[in-house]
């Protein structure tokens, strides 16, 4: 069988995030629910370090019998986790100006769904036919923060982000 290369990705400016309230199905999201006005595309609120889920399976050992000189390993739990959301934030915005949206439109302790697009501009909305990571979630409590004390630091607000659900990963966007 001759060796498959696929030709590498340049990931830089082609991750996009949202969150919306509901979906569904996780295994075959709509372009509606993508794009609800009740949810937010943060691609352009969410800073470029954001760090994506995370799964660890736990390996156990199996026990031996008496007539064993080996063991071996099985799968244990998978559990998802996920970074804190730090996202762009203007503290003296005027209310529904685009500084303060994500502010106001993630409220605290809110379930729901972040969605997450790879290798397609983050500006272009959800299309069908995309393909996105479905990763239900529950959100904390806002903290406003800073990115630094430095002349590089701009203001931001952090949200705990915590996996309630299976994922699932890389699901066609359907009409």
């Amino acid at each position: 069988m001759p060796a498959i290369k696929p030709a590498l990705r340049r990931a830089y400016g082609n991750d996009a995030w949202g969150f919306v309230p509901a979906v569904a199905n996780i295994n075959a999201p709509t372009v509606a629910e993508m794009t609800a006005v009740t949810g937010f595309n943060l691609s352009c609120s969410v800073f470029s370090e954001q760090e994506g889920v995370t799964a660890t399976t736990e390996k156990v050992t199996l026990p031996t019998l008496l007539c064993e000189t080996t063991s071996y390993e099985s799968n244990g739990a998978t559990t998802y986790a996920m970074a804190d959301l730090q996202i762009s934030f203007q503290p003296q915005a005027a209310s529904g100006a685009d500084g303060k949206k994500a502010w106001e439109t993630l409220d605290d302790n809110i379930s729901g769904f972040l969605w997450r697009r790879q290798d397609v501009p983050s500006s272009t909305d959800p299309a069908t036919g995309q393909f996105v990571d479905i990763i239900p979630v529950q959100l904390g409590v806002k903290t406003p923060t800073k990115t630094g004390t430095d002349a590089a630091g701009v203001y931001s607000f952090t949200m705990p982000a915590s996996v309630t659900g299976k994922p699932s990963f890389n699901v066609a966007i359907v009409a």
